[in-house]
């Protein structure tokens, strides 16, 4: 058993002054004043006082990080992107995959298997992104044309029951997103079927007119990929994507707030169409994130890494090397999101957009205790995953 003492502390979704959390057998048993310290006598105290304490944050598109990429297809791989993910605040993630070969793809499906069955050392997997190979060749960003496929509806509820094996392996929930570009042939009803098998679609790397944006989500899509990224554009007399992203209210919005994919205008453009509620901070790192700028890998695709910005050799942009809290940061300071609003972007947000919100994504009594605390600065000063001290108070 755990007491935190916190001066400030984000309880729900707002602040708190002054407040003690208990923490036993990995959730937050009880929340009150500083007397609760009488209540918990033989209770092991973690003093945060000084800093802000928050949820931990949830990263629901990551490829990589630290010299490691899902698709290397190991234990190792995964593990690594965990501890490294932990360092800026992350206690849960989704370890995404980029369009390659069959064969690459079943190697990340079973290294993500063996991580599941093994444990991972920081921030704990809650799923698995397929971002790939059904999506539209004229928007495929960093992903590589040879290895891109039509919708085949037998093949993809193949794969999904697969890859939803892989990542229960332990019996423990988690959730299987698979990305789709919604105007190609036969995708609207693969949305549909996969979405009855209980899987998160998410449409992006698409040239969706509105009208198919609004099919893909009475079908039962429910997530942008990186919003503007990689999709067709508003236009005054093509909506696009874009539109159908902005206009309708069921649609969760991904962002990159690295300020290198999206201007700051455009966040805060984002950010006063969806609003916090339906906003969703991403990294989509790649593994050169936390390294310094050189050649590594996306996938199959050589990267180059210049004054952080991961770009292939003709210029496209091929991921991140953003963090989170890094992200969180962007959108207060430079965008101008309340606090309050960036912080529920990198937590609550992604938690109800794939039906998680019940045990992550707030500090509050009965949910795991998935804990950060951060100075002035961002810096991430303490981390605790569902009860375990993974950090240190400095």
């Amino acid at each position: 058993m755990k007491l935190l003492l916190t001066s400030k502390c984000f309880v729900g979704n707002s602040l708190a002054y002054d407040k003690a959390l208990v923490v036993d057998e990995g959730k937050i048993i009880k929340i009150g004043g500083m007397g609760l310290k009488k209540e918990y006598p033989e209770a092991e105290v973690i003093d945060l006082r000084g800093l802000t304490t928050l949820p931990g944050l949830i990263d629901i598109h990551v490829h990589g990080g630290d010299g490691f990429d899902t698709m290397d297809g190991s234990y190792e791989a995964v593990n690594g992107i965990s501890l490294f993910k932990l360092k800026e605040g992350v206690t849960s993630f989704i370890p995404t995959t980029v369009t390659a070969s069959g064969d690459m793809t079943q190697s990340a499906v079973s290294g993500l298997r063996e991580a599941v069955l093994k444990g991972v050392g920081g921030a704990k997997i809650i799923g698995l992104f397929l971002e790939g190979p059904y999506i539209n060749p004229k928007n495929k960003g960093a992903h590589p044309q040879e290895f891109i496929k039509e919708v085949n509806l037998d093949e993809m509820v193949a794969f999904a029951k697969n890859s939803m094996e892989a990542i229960g392996a332990d019996g423990k929930k988690r959730v299987l997103s698979f990305a789709i570009a919604p105007e190609l042939d036969g995708a609207i009803e693969a949305i549909s079927e996969l979405v009855k098998m209980g899987v998160n679609v998410r449409i992006g790397h698409s040239s969706a007119t509105i009208e198919t944006v609004t099919e893909s989500v009475y079908a039962g899509a429910s997530i942008a990929i990186h919003t503007y990224n990689a999709m067709s554009p508003l236009n005054h007399r093509d909506p696009g994507m874009v539109g159908g992203v902005f206009t309708n209210k069921k649609m969760f919005a991904e962002i990159i707030a690295d300020l290198i994919h999206v201007h700051p205008m455009a966040l805060n453009i984002v950010l006063g169409q969806k609003g916090a509620d339906k906003t969703i901070l991403i990294t989509d790192c790649m593994r050169a994130g936390g390294l310094p700028d050189g050649d590594y890998k996306l996938g199959e695709l050589p990267v180059m890494v210049r004054n952080g910005e991961a770009r292939l050799e003709g210029g496209v942009l091929a991921g991140s090397t953003a963090t989170l809290i890094g992200c969180v940061k962007n959108m207060h300071e430079a965008v101008g999101a309340p606090f309050a609003e960036a912080i529920k972007m990198a937590t609550a947000t992604p938690a109800k957009a794939l039906g998680l919100y019940n045990e992550i994504g707030s500090i509050d009594e009965g949910k795991c205790a998935d804990i950060i605390a951060i100075d002035e600065g961002y810096n991430i000063k303490f981390a605790m995953v569902e009860g375990t001290t993974q950090g240190t108070v400095m």
